[in-house]
């Protein structure tokens, strides 16, 4: 039995928003951090959501009681372009594994998620995006790629 992946994907948010808990984040205001996709986003946000592909069964965890392998997590960072340099250099701390926010340490410095995973992996982020939501309005952001394997109870 393992934990629903509501549950999986609000305990990776919590993580993410834990670490901004005690940052300086004055440059861009207040984080929003969802566990679900986030259609209608107040940057600074971050959001999490099943990747493409969302299972990988090639990775050999199949065999370990995972029905079609490990997770793949999309976790995705969006800034408004307002004030453009502070957006840039917001998203450069999150991609910076030596920042307090940065989303890989924040991730995988618990491999278990509080109990819900045996392990977790950032495999690797994106370059700058844009993201076009909503009416027309244009956001730059980032993605990383998260390899989950659920815990079994």
């Amino acid at each position: 039995m393992t934990a629903p992946l509501g549950q999986l994907l609000d305990e990776i948010a919590a993580k993410i928003a834990a670490a901004a808990a005690g940052a300086d984040l004055t440059e861009v205001g207040e984080l929003q951090v969802t566990s679900r996709r986030n259609f209608n986003p107040t940057p600074p946000s971050i959001d999490v959501y099943p990747g493409d592909p969302f299972r990988d069964g090639t990775d050999g965890t199949a065999a370990f009681n995972e029905v079609g392998g490990s997770l793949l997590l999309t976790v995705r960072a969006r800034v408004n372009t307002a004030d453009n340099i502070a957006g840039q250099d917001f998203l450069l701390r999150l991609m910076d594994d030596e920042d307090d926010i940065s989303i890989a340490a924040a991730l995988m410095d618990d491999q278990t998620l509080n109990g819900l995973a045996s392990s977790v992996n950032v495999e690797g982020n994106s370059g700058y995006l844009r993201y076009i939501e909503g009416s027309d309005e244009s956001f730059l952001g980032c993605e990383w790629r998260v390899r989950v394997l659920r815990a079994l109870s």
